[in-house]
């Protein structure tokens, strides 16, 4: 069976979301495929005063997630670039961008995964559907054309990793804040819940670039363009199973200015997601169409599989 190792061949997935308008995506870097919309502080009741505090909840949390083996994800994004008006003229429409993803991951022992993205931005839509399962990873694009990839005849040590959807790293990057985190509780469920301004709230969204994007000439781009924010916040909210200690659900939001070309730009984020099914997914079923002989391969196109698609290969979001 094909191995999978942490930290290669992040761009698989990595590039299909810049193809989902990646570009924008990196604004809302501190808001993760791994977060969940819920009203749950709203209708939370409380149970009675709790023994445990918000950094023991979080350890526990951490611990589970960090154990996980596989889980089902349903994840939302949706975020807005505003520019102010020039000095005479009437602002720019704002520019909005929508990033859903749905699907089944086993992380544990071998990274393989079933996912659907649907993407809005700039008025394109677009649909991909990705399938790393045994040796073989199955791309489906807009176009509705299949191609399969074999990772094992590949030219260079490739891997499918899924640090971007994981509960762990979006756990592990608020591991200096967990004494700062607030707790309440209902009957099932703790929630964990953290606001983060100015500087801070700078590192939050670096540490997020750093588990996504990982060392690339983007990330360090966009770090540099965070650096130079002039405001912002970030709020995170985490609702922890209490029979289980799964991270079941999680919101993140940001809202920032930056200053790019002495231009301001606001951003203003969401996430939100729900983890499902944790340890219950046993295998991911490929479709049949992507398997049937009608579906391309790496070899039949004649591309070297081993050779990592350029932005100008795969961008398509419309910028």
């Amino acid at each position: 069976m094909y191995s999978a190792k942490r930290n290669r061949n992040r761009h698989y997935l990595a590039n299909t979301l810049k193809i989902s308008a990646l570009s924008l995506l990196l604004f809302s870097a501190a808001c993760t495929a791994d977060s969940a919309t819920t009203d749950t502080e709203k209708e939370a009741k409380p149970s009675g005063e709790t023994t445990q505090t918000a950094a023991s909840v979080y350890d526990l949390a951490v611990k589970e997630a960090q154990a996980l083996e596989s889980y089902a994800i349903e994840s939302k994004t949706s975020y807005t670039v505003e520019q102010p008006a020039a000095e005479g003229a009437e602002a720019p429409d704002p520019t909005e961008t929508a990033i859903d993803i749905t699907g089944d991951v086993i992380a544990k022992p071998e990274v393989q995964y079933g996912l659907k993205i649907d993407t809005l931005s700039q008025g394109q839509q677009g649909s991909t559907e990705l399938y790393a399962a045994g040796n073989e990873l199955h791309t489906k694009s807009n176009d509705g054309a299949w191609k399969t990839q074999n990772l094992e005849e590949a030219g260079e040590d490739v891997s499918i990793t899924t640090e971007i959807l994981d509960p762990a790293p979006l756990l592990e990057e608020l591991e200096s804040y967990k004494d700062s985190l607030k707790l309440t509780e209902d009957d099932n469920a703790y929630m964990l819940s953290l606001e983060a301004s100015g500087e801070e709230a700078g590192k939050l969204i670096q540490a997020s670039l750093a588990r996504q994007m990982g060392d690339s000439a983007q990330a360090d781009q966009l770090s540099a363009l965070l650096q130079s924010g002039s405001e912002g916040s970030v709020s995170y909210s985490l609702m922890i199973d209490k029979s289980t200690n799964q991270l079941t659900s999680s919101s993140v939001k940001l809202d920032t200015t930056l200053q790019v070309s002495e231009q301001s730009l606001h951003i203003v984020a969401n996430t939100d997601g729900t983890y499902s099914k944790q340890n219950e997914v046993g295998e991911i079923a490929v479709p049949a169409e992507a398997t049937s002989g009608g579906a391309a391969t790496e070899t039949d196109a004649g591309t070297d599989a081993s050779e990592e698609p350029t932005d100008t290969e795969t961008d398509t979001s419309g910028e």
